[in-house]
């Protein structure tokens, strides 16, 4: 409301050093977050060398190898002998349901120890390499080469028409491992034996003892050569005969299992490690996300804190004019507007990258919510006298939605043409409609964009920089947030743009409801006071002075009884004789926080009707739901809205309040 009262020419010279001082204030509070904007440049700069993001780029590369790792052989990646058990399991199975042959190849290498003596065990490991890769390459893509240990290989061929088809794949191994070009041009050859489902044997430890005898066989005929199993004439269960009454076979048996499980533990040990490791990463993501999340919360709480009492005086300004502004005390408004906007983004960029956004879904028509956002855009198009038109959907469009969400969104676009498009320049919005969805359309002939940065546009914290004074007050968050809260809705936002100095339009698609679906109330309309209402006693409790003593002289004006304390115990002391209706709490209290005050106030004066509203520069669903459950009527974010409190006034009914 606005009581009538007429400037005294005689508080011109305390205006005047009001308005020097609020012109000081609002000088301090742009250096502030000038400050702030440079700290976050700083920030942005960093953060692509910050440890985080170092150990996410190493939990990408590291995953697919710890996942692999127990199945691979550290020294040529192959099979081991884990994953090559498990493919002829798998083999085995397909042999038999479709009645089919496959062949098992034991393979040693001739004189590799000779190898290893003479050359050294890096020349020997690189042969083991190159052999491994040879033998992969001259069979197919789902046949397996694995390596046992030591200069053993078995290779799985998984499918063969007869058993001489095996035989054609050892000549194949023997001719390649011949033409290998080692290092030093050392000579590879090998002794191979054969083993074939279901001729030899059916199941995979009949068909390694059988394939291994073979092998023996050919080393025995002078190596360089291969043998089938069958062609020994013996059977399956000579091989253990054989083990017993050859104790070297057996010693260099038992040590090359060794070797193997060893290599296999070596594995298991690294696959658990990286593991752990990558448990230890998530977690210190998850830190660093609630820090970020308690960090906005902070920052938000301690730009606020300035702010109020900036803009309260500028209402007890207006207020002592007449309810009329200067053109002085108007600019200064936009400007810490702005600032509020600044950090409600911040805010609500946090909320949503944490899911902490709630929407109140109602049915929204697309004409009215265009109405909103052309309402809080119009006074900056107005100052910078730029030309706009709005061009209505001749249908009647609506969609689900949360009003206040979207039209923050709507009105981040036009503010944003408003300040990219110089003074005198075009800005439109349209309203249409396309198949199931709704299109809103903000154009403007301003500085436009350049095609390298379109793909970023929607980034958090991304500015284009055309030149060295080019970015207009922002933190980069505005778009990234119509982007997020958009896609809530279940629609999308695009932008596009012919190049720099062409301007730019920005479409956001929304999904579309029929006209009679839905309640047709539609929140989110103009707010209005009630031109006359009973004044109220109140009391005001905040440790910051200029916040407490501009809150109190603005509610003074409005013809309210006022009283202010600015330490609790004050307050307490205070409140019995004061008998407020209503009490405005900072959360931020020095000694004790606002919930133990109100605790205290109940618990001293339990005959005292008096409503409890909390006052604090934090607004997060936490925050709000805290105030609830210890009581309070209502909890409103510095700097206060006059209006919001006008109408908490004339709601609040004062009841007795039961002690804890």
């Amino acid at each position: 409301m606005n009581p009538e009262h007429k400037p005294d020419p005689s508080l011109h010279a305390t205006l005047a050093a009001e308005v020097a001082m609020l012109e000081r204030s609002a000088v301090a509070a742009r250096a502030e977050l000038a400050a702030l904007y440079a700290d976050l440049a700083q920030a942005r700069v960093q953060i692509g060398d910050h440890p985080m993001h170092q150990l996410l780029e190493a939990d990408r590369q590291l995953a697919p190898d710890a996942l692999r790792a127990p199945e691979l052989d550290a020294l040529d990646a192959l099979p081991n002998r884990v994953l090559l058990i498990d493919r002829m399991a798998q083999a085995l199975a397909h042999a038999r349901r479709n009645d089919t042959r496959l062949a098992l190849l034991f393979l040693d290498l001739d004189g590799f120890k000779a190898i290893n003596d003479s050359r050294g065990r890096q020349v020997g490991d690189e042969v083991l390499r190159m052999v491994g890769q040879c033998l992969v390459a001259c069979v197919r893509g789902v046949d397996t080469v694995c390596r046992l240990g030591g200069d053993e290989f078995v290779l799985l061929l998984s499918e063969i028409a007869e058993a001489a088809d095996a035989g054609l794949v050892a000549d194949k191994l023997l001719a390649s491992l011949a033409e290998l070009a080692t290092p030093g041009r050392v000579p590879v050859s090998a002794s191979i034996g054969v083993s074939v489902f279901p001729d030899d044997a059916t199941d995979a430890e009949g068909l390694v003892d059988c394939a291994d005898r073979a092998m023996y066989g050919s080393k025995r005929a002078g190596g360089g050569c291969y043998r089938f199993f069958s062609a020994l004439g013996s059977h399956p269960g000579d091989a253990q005969q054989d083990l017993q009454s050859d104790p070297a076979r057996r010693e260099e048996r038992g040590t090359r299992l060794r070797d193997a499980n060893e290599k296999l533990v070596l594995s298991a040990m690294a696959a658990s490690a990286a593991v752990e490791q990558q448990e230890q990463m998530l977690a210190g993501l998850q830190t660093a996300a609630r820090n970020k999340d308690e960090f906005l919360s902070v920052l938000g709480h301690e730009l606020r804190n300035p702010l109020a009492p900036l803009l309260t005086t500028l209402d007890v300004l207006r207020m002592r004019g007449g309810g009329y502004e200067t053109v002085e005390h108007a600019t200064m408004r936009r400007h810490v507007f702005h600032m509020v906007r600044l950090v409600d983004d911040l805010q609500d960029v946090g909320k949503i990258a944490s899911g902490k956004v709630e929407l109140r879904v109602e049915r929204v028509p697309i004409e009215h919510l265009a109405l909103q956002a052309i309402a809080l855009a119009k006074p900056l198009m107005e100052q910078r006298q730029q030309h706009f038109a709005f061009a209505d959907s001749p249908e009647r469009l609506a969609c689900w939605g949360d009003p206040v969400r979207l039209t923050q969104c709507l009105s981040n676009l036009l503010i944003n043409a408003a300040k990219y498009t110089p003074p005198g320049g075009s800005i439109s919005l349209t309203t249409s409609r396309d198949g199931e969805q709704a299109v809103i359309a903000v154009k403007d002939d301003g500085r436009g964009i350049s095609a390298s940065a379109l793909p970023d546009v929607f980034n958090l914290f991304f500015q284009e920089r055309v030149d060295a004074n080019s970015l207009t007050g922002g933190l980069g968050v505005g778009l990234a947030l119509v982007r997020s809260l958009v896609a809530l809705h279940a629609g999308s936002v695009a932008a596009s743009s012919a190049g720099l100095g062409r301007g730019s339009e920005f479409v956001i698609r929304l999904p579309l409801i029929d006209e009679e679906d839905g309640p047709q109330a539609v929140r989110g309309s103009q707010p209005t006071v009630a031109a006359l209402h009973p004044p109220r006693r109140v009391l005001i409790v905040d440790d910051n002075y200029d916040a407490a003593d501009s809150l109190a002289e603005l509610l003074r004006l409005y013809g309210h009884e006022v009283w202010v304390a600015t330490h609790p115990v004050a307050a307490l002391q205070m409140i019995g004789a004061a008998a407020p209706e209503l009490a405005l709490l900072d959360i931020g209290l020095p000694g004790m926080d606002g919930y133990e005050l109100a605790a205290l106030i109940r618990q001293e004066n339990p005959g005292l009707q008096v409503a409890l509203v909390a006052l604090s520069g934090y607004g997060r669903a936490a925050d709000q739901a805290r105030s609830a459950q210890a009581g309070f009527h209502a909890h409103l974010v510095k700097p206060v809205d006059i209006e919001a409190l006008e109408r908490i006034l004339q709601s609040v009914q004062p009841s007795p309040m039961p002690a804890d």
